[in-house]
């Protein structure tokens, strides 16, 4: 079997074609092809505004300071996450707070209850892998203590939560679309939401403070700014990823059920599950001897990824620490992301499959 990665971003001739149709025009800075992107959208979520910007990362730290966060403010996001939360929410100035989770990944919300103060703004929760954790009793929290709610959709694109799509259900949705995400333009991120005041605050806020298109002479910079434009060429690429769609969440969700196929008694190895509205991004579980399995799989061409570090672990977070978090630190240990990408098969997962029986010494 040959080299089986993690995850392989695809791309075909309809990125190509849209591209070359760019590079005719001699535009390729954030204009009309950018706004056709967000219309697409804005329409597939069925929300009111969508911006496109430069990052996932710029997206969560433009949602923040579109709701007036700032250095009075504390913002609680769950400590197993990757860094991207908690750097965007550090350079708003705010305190960062760090809840422990529970099994779903997401907040363990009897002790998010116990984070929130006067001081607290907003709650972000993460939708991990496409999937929308205890997201009932976070809204019930967010209402009853009258807390804005961001979601952090990043790997969440196209997934939903009852009848609405992640990102959607908050007063601001913010998306990556980075490689390893349904859709890619290399880099990229979009806010959504249906609040028009908020989004105008954002357009200002990505644009240097400018408001509408410009040429870069004798425009008014109306508030201190940024330059977060997401440009022609980008969202030329992101209009061809969007045209497969279908078929890119086919293939997640075919790939999720051959896993939980090939690995239904595998008693050292539990799935993390996904509703009928998820979109398995990647197939993520607890596994036991998570440290020696990985290494075992990567001498069998197969790479997986350990899970992220705590945020709390990291140097630059650790002043934020307290002995709440107990369970992040204690699930990250045990947990893997299994190979998830677009080029594997039936064949493909039932050999990974086989070779993690192989290494727990199970015979079918």
């Amino acid at each position: 079997m040959k080299k089986i990665n993690f995850w392989d971003p695809v791309f075909g001739k309809k990125e190509l074609k849209n591209i070359n149709n760019i590079f005719k025009t001699n535009y390729l800075n954030d204009g009309y092809v950018t706004r056709l992107l967000e219309k697409k959208i804005q329409k597939i979520l069925r929300v009111k505004h969508a911006v496109c910007v430069t990052s996932g990362t710029a997206s969560i730290f433009l949602a923040l300071k579109s709701l007036g966060v700032n250095k009075n403010d504390e913002v609680i996001i769950p400590d197993l996450a990757y860094g991207a939360t908690a750097n965007a929410i550090i350079l708003t100035g705010a305190k960062l707070v760090l809840c422990d989770v529970d099994k779903s990944l997401c907040f363990d919300t009897k002790k998010l209850k116990n984070k929130i103060t006067a001081k607290t703004k907003v709650i972000i929760p993460i939708h991990i892998s496409g999937r929308s954790g205890n997201f009932d009793k976070i809204i019930e929290i967010a209402k009853e203590k009258k807390i804005f709610l961001v979601e952090d959709a990043a790997e969440a694109l196209f997934s939903k939560y009852k009848n609405s799509f992640l990102g959607t259900i908050g007063e601001i949705g913010c998306f990556s679309l980075t490689a390893s995400k349904i859709i890619t333009s290399g880099q990229g991120g979009i806010v959504v939401t249906n609040k028009t005041n908020l989004y105008k605050k954002i357009l200002l806020l990505k644009n240097q403070g400018v408001k509408g298109a410009s040429d870069g002479g004798n425009v008014v910079h109306k508030v201190n700014s940024f330059n977060f434009k997401y440009t022609n060429l980008q969202s030329a690429v992101t209009l061809g990823q969007i045209e497969t769609l279908k078929e890119r969440i086919f293939i997640l969700k075919k790939n999720n059920f051959f896993y939980k196929k090939y690995l239904k008694n595998v008693e050292q190895i539990q799935l993390l599950n996904f509703d009928d509205k998820n979109i398995p991004l990647w197939n993520d579980c607890f596994v036991k001897n998570r440290n020696k399995l990985f290494l075992y799989l990567k001498k069998k061409n197969i790479n997986c990824r350990k899970f992220w570090y705590p945020i709390h672990t990291h140097k630059p977070f650790k002043k934020y620490f307290d002995k709440s978090l107990k369970n992040s630190k204690i699930f990250s240990k045990k947990l893997i992301w299994l190979p998830s990408s677009y080029k594997l098969n039936n064949r493909s997962i039932k050999f990974i499959c086989d070779q993690i029986k192989s290494f727990y010494k199970i015979n079918d």
